[in-house]
């Protein structure tokens, strides 16, 4: 059990919303790469009553789609981000946010040249994540010490 969570909202201007999950396909396990290789598997009725074709597993997708659990630590407790704003006497954002989270979800969400939105910039994990991966984006923070922290990162393209 953990004590941590983060709540992520997903807000879109429409019902469909455009999602990719080609886009964040995991590398293969060793066992399902074998079984690509071999053809072979225990096709047939599991103990969850689910049938398993012949032909099943058989499709290279280049890669599984993800749990539905991303989990990753944030405990980073130095960065370049975290010397600059102790050196310049910077408020440090007490939540920042690890890097994984949005780039997981700017990559299944969006296209290039998009627009990501976060209106909780915070240390602007987000903002650098969507900048990285060529997304157009807009950050709202309401303490303007995080937001000159956040600045550093993208003047002089440092993280």
């Amino acid at each position: 059990v953990k004590d941590a969570f983060t709540h992520i909202w997903w807000l879109s201007k429409t019902p469909n919303p455009k999602a990719n999950n080609r886009n964040i396909l995991e590398d293969y396990s060793e066992s399902m790469k074998k079984l690509l290789k071999s053809k072979k598997y225990n096709s047939g009725k599991r103990p969850s009553e689910h049938l398993i074709g012949e032909k099943s597993f058989l499709k290279d997708n280049n890669g599984a789609i993800p749990s539905n659990v991303l989990i990753g630590a944030n405990t980073i407790s130095t960065s370049k981000y975290i010397e600059y704003c102790k050196e310049n006497d910077i408020e440090l954002h007490p939540a920042r946010m690890p890097d994984f989270i949005p780039n997981f979800f700017i990559k299944f969400l969006t296209d290039p040249n998009d627009l990501v939105f976060d209106p909780f910039g915070g240390s602007n994990t987000t903002g650098l994540a969507a900048d990285k991966l060529n997304r157009k984006w807009i950050s709202i923070e309401i303490n303007n010490s995080y937001i000159e922290g956040y600045k550093w990162r993208f003047n002089l393209n440092h993280e």
